[in-house]
């Protein structure tokens, strides 16, 4: 098949209805599509220029989008099954938990 040349296309808009809604239906979604793949192309937030307390303010940003409506966020069965499992140990008097200052020293360590 042989490919159409511009001066094809160009004969061919010529003779198109300019008014017509199919033709500007058209324009206008390849008008949305250049735009949706031109914002597409470049990330909203340049992630590399934000230092580290704006990184994290990001992070806490989005966490917070998630927990308004927590039925949407998607639960493996393998991690309900270890909720319910800390949840049983909780609920049973078993598991005391861990004193803060241990976490602390944990946290502490890790960061050291």
């Amino acid at each position: 098949m042989a490919r159409s040349s511009p001066d094809t296309w160009r004969k061919l808009a010529r003779t198109l209805d300019v008014n017509s809604p199919i033709l500007r239906n058209f324009a206008k979604t390849l008008r949305f599509e250049a735009r949706y793949n031109s914002a597409m192309s470049r990330p909203a937030i340049e992630i590399d220029n934000l230092n580290v307390e704006e990184r994290l303010e990001l992070i806490e940003s989005l966490w917070e989008s998630l927990v308004v409506d927590p039925d949407n966020v998607p639960v493996t069965d393998a991690q309900k099954k270890l909720l319910d499992e800390r949840l049983d140990e909780i609920e049973s008097g078993d598991d005391a938990g861990t004193p803060w200052d241990e976490v602390k020293a944990r946290i502490v360590k890790r960061l050291s």
